[in-house]
């Protein structure tokens, strides 16, 4: 029987984080809507698409679709591959990779140019694109109109959201909290920030890249309301662990409503690298609205290219 030495179990590590940081860094994703639009002439570039394990992204075109027209490398690594008259829907199982990519060619039933069109799917953790809107036919104004209407709304959006974060760095201390909006005190909601210990109730699968020793979980009522119901600030404070040989530093995070569900983008804190064998402090903070707060989140959090990701699931907040 062959046995393995210590240090050939050394090397193997060294190697495995080696592979891990080593990844080419992750493509920016966005959850929104996709608009794409085909070129009749030729072209060997593929049109990448951001997906995500258990997430389902929906690929929409404006040309009918045959039988048979989808080739799709790797089809079992997919929990689903729905396909219709006019659209494709795919779910990732949950043992996709971040940063890998994987072929996906469709083909028209008109004859018309383009014949076909290829896509290349990149796995990411949290940020699949959900709606893919695939234009092969010259697009009508209305359709220019409508995507400058969420363009603009997406500015105005990003335009509250400086503005918010530049308020938050301006006060210090609960003066702060107070002066940017984040804390409300009144007869109804007079408890201030509420905390609540998770280190017990959470669950982490065996693949994480950094244990969690303690989580603890943040709420509080800011004084801003939407669709009439009241803004929650929540955050979730993490003291982490680095079994690892090389530095973890989280470059975003995401909090997954439910198996497919909805995507919150979360702010990621964290005062330094955390270093090989230590340990050190995250934090990741969002708003939710009142009711979405009530609910249980799996957080995800990953690092320059995805590589090594940290899941936690059963999160809840007070």
């Amino acid at each position: 029987m062959l046995t393995s030495s210590p240090a050939v179990l050394l090397l193997l590590a060294l190697l495995a984080e080696v592979s891990a940081t080593t990844q080419p860094a992750l493509p920016s994703c966005e959850a929104s809507p996709h608009r794409l639009e085909l070129s009749a002439a030729p072209t060997d570039k593929a049109l990448e698409v951001c997906i995500s394990p258990d997430l389902p992204t929906t690929f929409r075109f404006d040309s009918p679709l045959p039988p048979g027209a989808v080739e799709l490398q790797e089809r079992e690594r997919f929990e689903d591959v729905s396909t219709g008259t006019r659209s494709i829907t795919v779910i990732p199982l949950e043992g996709l990779r971040s940063g890998e990519r994987l072929k996906l060619v469709v083909r028209f039933a008109d004859g018309a140019a383009p014949a076909s069109a290829t896509f290349e799917l990149v796995g990411h953790p949290a940020r699949a694109v959900r709606q893919v809107e695939v234009f092969r036919n010259r697009r009508t104004v209305e359709d220019y109109q409508e995507e400058v209407q969420e363009k603009e709304a997406r500015i105005r959006q990003l335009q509250t959201e400086l503005v918010r974060t530049q308020a938050e760095g301006s006060g210090l201390g609960i003066t702060g909290l107070f002066a940017s909006g984040l804390l409300r005190v009144d007869a109804k909601n007079g408890q201030g920030v509420l905390a609540k210990d998770l280190t017990s109730v959470i669950t982490m699968p065996s693949a994480n890249t950094l244990p969690a020793r303690t989580v603890i979980s943040y709420r509080s009522t800011t004084m801003r309301r939407e669709k009439d119901e009241d803004v929650m600030r929540v955050a979730v404070a993490m003291t982490m662990d680095n079994p690892g040989t090389a530095p973890w530093t989280a470059r975003d995070a995401a909090l997954l409503v439910g198996k497919g569900q909805d995507v919150k983008e979360a702010k990621v804190w964290q005062p330094a690298p955390i270093s090989p064998g230590g340990s050190d402090l995250v934090m990741v903070e969002t708003e939710l609205l009142a009711h979405e707060a009530r609910g249980t989140f799996t957080l995800k959090l990953w690092d320059e290219n995805g590589g090594r990701l940290v899941t936690l699931s059963g999160v809840t907040f007070p």
